[in-house]
């Protein structure tokens, strides 16, 4: 039944495309200029390019009649129009949608862990970056009458007395002690309920010290603790996440209190710096808005924090669409070529390449915007962390930041807000090819760092910055990722056209 109606619902799309298309001329092209002005350099519409193209729409109700069902703006025929507008122009261009319809907020769902192991974060006699952290979030957070505080640790119970007074009381540990059972957390049913209903308008934000842990594990060998932790991780994290992202940061804090080892049930005094852990959730849009967007733009400084160490985006692939365009006038060049005819916002295509000054070296840059991502600055711009897909032999010579002062007026309208030039390399261009420049999406350094296979030492060197097992369950995050992409896991792809 499927397989009929699918193509049905298409051609009607297409019949109600070819409508629109042939409404007054004038304001056809009127509205199209504005899909240009507002997408052709960033390939996005956003809530505010929205409503700009609401407003205009409304403007000419009876002109785009076939926009309308039931007296309102149908969202997917308008999506299907712009989508089809930017695909037939030269070259074809992928628009995304970021935060469309509606007033625009995601609602968020914060989720606190209240185990054993995490009360003397919140200490009387600590710090108070942990509870600094918190409050900065869910502060910079639009939309706070619509979002709900959860506390979880065997169970998952909604906070009845809503964010302002979670924020108002002194240790939000203590007006929390009579909900649920602190002894253990159970993380399959956490991450279940975070992945299978997180809406696509909403965000999910858990703070956990990522320790996996059982109603008992005394005398379990922790080989068989690390195991167990990777069953529920494959058992949880299935084919849901080809719809989720998932950021994890990692943050540090004071801790005073008692420390819970994994063949302990007696805890140990500890007063120094522990980690924990701050993971979001969401659907791509979503989590590439929350850069984009200026409403979010605060909640994002994750960096800016106290206690701010690391982070990385678990992601299957392609979830950041950077402007890039290759650059005609750079120091670093070397050859001679011509860009390709009817490229408007940026240079992609590019013919009649050579060397230059007759050496045996041809190097070309291209400008690329790598502001704006859950990625490391210093993962961005490693070469190593790229793969350069083509038919000559092409490599990347080096990735830096990108120096104006050798961007000519002429290339300014291509370059836009470029922060990096990459440098390729290659003895020749010997055929026609396409050549596509892709960001591997690879578990980083610090997760192997971060990870403890015994946290019974509380005096050892590494106790402060490490957690018992955490690689164990992030490999089988980034496993169950893995599992459902169709190239490998990649941040981006960058997509040039060399000819002869």
């Amino acid at each position: 039944m499927k397989n009929i109606i699918y193509p049905i619902i298409c051609l009607l799309l297409t019949v109600c495309i070819m409508s629109i298309i042939g409404c007054g001329n004038s304001d056809k092209k009127e509205f199209n200029r504005l899909l240009l002005t507002l997408a052709e350099s960033d390939h996005t519409i956003d809530n505010d390019d929205w409503k700009k193209l609401e407003s205009y729409i409304t403007s000419k109700e009876q002109e785009f009649d076939d926009f309308y069902e039931n007296d309102k703006i149908d969202a997917d025929r308008v999506k299907t129009y712009i989508t089809e507008f930017f695909k037939n122009r030269r070259p074809a261009t992928e628009v995304k949608f970021v935060g469309v319809g509606k007033d625009g907020y995601l609602t968020a769902k914060f989720y606190l862990e209240r185990s054993g192991s995490m009360v003397p974060y919140d200490a009387s006699n600590g710090d108070g970056r942990f509870k600094a952290a918190i409050v900065r979030m869910l502060n910079n957070l639009p939309n706070e009458d619509r979002n709900k505080i959860y506390v979880v640790n065997s169970s998952i119970n909604e906070y009845p007395q809503g964010v302002r007074k979670f924020l108002s009381d002194n240790n939000i540990f203590e007006a929390t002690k009579s909900i649920g059972d602190a002894s253990y957390t159970d993380f399959a049913t956490i991450f279940r309920d975070i992945l299978d209903n997180t809406a696509a308008n909403e965000i999910s934000i858990l703070v956990t010290d990522m320790i996996y842990s059982t109603k008992n594990m005394t005398g379990i060998n922790p080989q068989k603790v690390f195991a167990e932790a990777q069953g529920m991780i494959n058992s949880v994290f299935k084919k849901n996440v080809k719809e989720k992202s998932m950021l994890i940061i990692k943050m540090n804090s004071s801790f005073c209190g008692l420390y819970y080892s994994y063949n302990s049930p007696a805890g140990k005094k500890y007063d120094g710096e522990r980690p924990y852990y701050i993971v979001i959730v969401s659907n791509k849009e979503n989590i590439v808005r929350l850069t984009q967007d200026n409403k979010y733009s605060a909640f994002c400084k994750f960096k800016e924090m106290d206690g701010y160490e690391n982070e990385y985006l678990f992601e299957t692939s392609e979830i950041y669409n950077p402007h890039y365009s290759l650059l005609m006038s750079y120091p670093d060049i070397n050859a001679r070529y011509r860009p390709e005819k009817g490229q408007t916002s940026q240079i992609i295509e590019i013919g009649d390449i050579e060397a230059a000054n007759g050496t045996s070296s041809l190097r070309l840059a291209v400008a690329v915007d790598l502001n704006g991502m859950f990625i490391d600055d210093d993962y961005l711009a490693d070469k190593r962390n790229y793969l350069v897909e083509s038919d000559d032999d092409i490599k990347i010579k080096e990735i830096k930041k990108i120096n104006r002062q050798y961007i000519t007026p002429a290339e300014k309208k291509y370059v836009k807000n470029a922060t990096h030039v990459i440098v390729l390399e290659t003895k020749k261009i010997s055929t026609d090819q396409d050549v596509r420049i892709r960001l591997k999406n690879e578990l980083p350094l610090w997760i192997e760092q971060s990870s403890s296979d015994n946290d019974s030492d509380l005096s050892s060197q590494t106790f402060a910055s490490t957690t018992f097992g955490l690689k164990y369950l992030m490999k089988g995050i980034y496993e169950s990722y893995s599992r459902n992409t169709e190239e490998g896991p990649y941040y981006f792809t960058l997509k040039l056209k060399f000819k002869q």
